[in-house]
């Protein structure tokens, strides 16, 4: 202590203004909130870390609008797809009159024309029905005689025709199947012999139950040729019969009531013999509607398309910031590239030649609109010359319609290596990782820096414990009248 001492000895102890200082560095060594301190320091240090993480976040909102872009030109890309190939547009129906007995669904690969068809019958399977039983679940089918000794019972049924390809097969119950009536309609069914069994509820006083079995395809023949220890009796209900129609004359033979390419491309659906076995005719036309209904489609896409890129091109004079895609040399070629083709006029096809021509108009804001009543009667009168300047057409004539070059320039642009779009994100994504890069560098400073800053702040705060260690020591002495 004779450091101390010595040291304040030569100070006048009893001097106010000494006196101050000592208390102030009291105050001091108290109030030194360092955990503040080390903070604000911080704050300061932070700020470019701050403005990194919003660099950060704007890139990935600007990833995220140019994969809208991406997934609005795929959109796109698949609409113009059912209109950029002739086949896009076998497209048909039929035109048939009420009650004619069958309906028909025209393929893909129908031809247009008229046909004259009458239906004399329709495909059956045979049907043959047990005697019945008190309960399915409980009365045994078995005829157990007096003695109880059965313990089988055994069905065989002759599939077909005895004379002509017919063969026998048997079903046999035992304990291990059960002998119910559900217990035999399972076994028939598992054994799949082409007959399919199910229990019916008839509704015969004192035996409401029987088994139905009928024959997996129709116009196939069978019956019960015999039993063992069954006991029930079987009869036949229906005779399996095969479809009869007739289709422009020519004799039709099906075991199905749906005909596939009777008529070529479509498929029949038999509903009930004709009116007195009278042609019916029925036109197979091309269908305008599911035609018109993927031009609309088409048209619905390219706006949407449009009013994506419109809406994030636009300058806010409230903020004075402009959207992602203002100033773009990307979105202004892709926008020119696709009005240049839906704009330009093909040579060599009747009487259409641009997308005006048969109701799709380019408008000066560079969105599609379509005059329905134009394109009505476009398809109404040349059907093959719209389909002419939409997809072009084959043969020595040649012709590359509008959309099937719009498919072109969306393969293009959509390409996932090659493409524009590609190219932005690809940008972006590297622009990411770099600020990644930068924000975790600038983050182990920053946590170097507060290390620093908080084992200085320590050391500050001891010198000061310790300062004021030695002024409680002088003032103690003060009072003594030592110093």
């Amino acid at each position: 202590m004779s450091g101390i001492s010595g040291s304040m000895g030569s100070l006048p102890g009893d001097h106010p203004s000494h006196r101050m200082r000592i208390s102030n560095m009291a105050a001091l060594s108290q109030n030194l909130d360092t955990d503040a301190l080390v903070e604000a320091n911080m704050k300061a240090a932070e700020v470019p870390l701050v403005e990194l993480q919003q660099t950060q976040a704007q890139q990935a909102q600007l990833q995220a609008v140019w994969r809208s872009l991406q997934k609005k030109l795929e959109g796109f890309k698949n609409t113009a797809e059912s209109l950029h190939l002739e086949g896009n547009f076998n497209a048909f129906k039929a035109q048939t009159p009420p009650n004619s007995g069958f309906t028909l669904t025209p393929s893909d690969n129908a031809h247009i024309g008229h046909h004259d068809i009458s239906v004399a019958s329709l495909a059956r399977p045979g049907v043959v029905v047990s005697s019945g039983l008190a309960d399915p679940d409980k009365a045994s089918v078995l005829n157990i005689p007096p003695d109880g000794a059965l313990s089988h019972g055994i069905i065989t049924f002759l599939i077909g025709d005895h004379l002509i390809g017919g063969s026998y097969k048997t079903i046999r119950i035992d304990q291990s199947s059960g002998f119910t009536l559900n217990d035999l309609a399972s076994a028939i069914n598992k054994a799949k012999i082409g007959v399919h069994a199910m229990v019916m509820r008839t509704g015969q006083p004192g035996r409401p139950y029987s088994l139905s079995l009928s024959s997996s395809k129709n116009g196939l023949n069978f019956r019960v040729a015999g039993t063992e220890g069954i006991g029930m009796t079987f009869h036949v209900v229906q005779k399996a019969s095969m479809a009869h129609l007739t289709v422009d004359g020519v004799p039709v033979v099906s075991s199905s009531n749906d005909v596939k390419d009777a008529v070529p491309g479509t498929v029949l659906h038999l509903v009930s013999p004709t009116s007195g076995n009278a042609p019916v005719g029925v036109s197979i036309v091309h269908d305008r509607k599911k035609i018109t209904s993927n031009i609309q489609s088409f048209v619905k896409n390219y706006n949407d398309l449009i009013n994506f890129i419109s809406e994030n091109s636009r300058y806010d004079k409230a903020t004075g910031r402009g959207g992602p895609f203002l100033g773009s040399f990307t979105v202004t070629d892709i926008r020119n590239r696709l009005a240049t083709t839906l704009t330009k006029p093909i040579t060599g096809n009747g009487p259409y030649h641009t997308l005006s021509d048969i109701g799709l108009d380019f408008g000066q804001d560079g969105r599609l609109t379509l005059n329905q009543s134009t394109l009505d009667r476009a398809l109404g009168g040349d059907y093959k010359g719209v389909v002419g300047v939409l997809a072009g057409s084959a043969g020595k004539d040649r012709t590359e319609g509008v959309l099937r070059t719009l498919h072109s320039d969306l393969d293009d642009l959509t390409n996932p290596v090659t493409g524009p779009v590609t190219g932005e994100l690809s940008a972006l994504t590297n622009e990411g990782e770099s600020t990644e890069k930068e924000i975790e560098h600038k983050s182990e400073s920053l946590s170097d820096l507060r290390d620093s800053l908080e084992e200085k702040y320590s050391n500050l705060q001891s010198l000061l414990g310790g300062l004021n260690a030695k002024q409680n020591y002088v003032s103690q002495q003060i009072a003594k009248g030592t110093l």
